[in-house]
């Protein structure tokens, strides 16, 4: 993070962050907007953080996360943070 600034946007206070990201971190960025249709790069990393905070209250409070094929489980998940 390189700098933040608020404003008011439509009757609500938003703060500005400006990210610095390698090329390989932007071209993941990138695709990722594509694939998921996000309209923005602001859209793609609040979703990613509802994504973040999801997984982080799972393990809170002891659930696992899983992935599955047909039904079936394939491997439990971990999360390193």
């Amino acid at each position: 993070m390189s700098a933040t600034a608020m404003k008011k946007s439509e009757g609500a206070e938003t703060r500005r962050i400006q990210f610095e990201f390698s090329p390989e971190a932007h071209n993941r960025l990138l695709r990722l907007k594509e694939e998921t249709n996000a309209s923005s790069y602001a859209e793609l990393v609040r979703n990613s953080i509802r994504v973040y905070e999801w997984i982080v209250e799972q393990e809170r409070q002891g659930n696992s996360i899983g992935v599955f094929k047909d039904g079936e489980p394939l491997k439990e998940v971990k999360f390193l943070y």
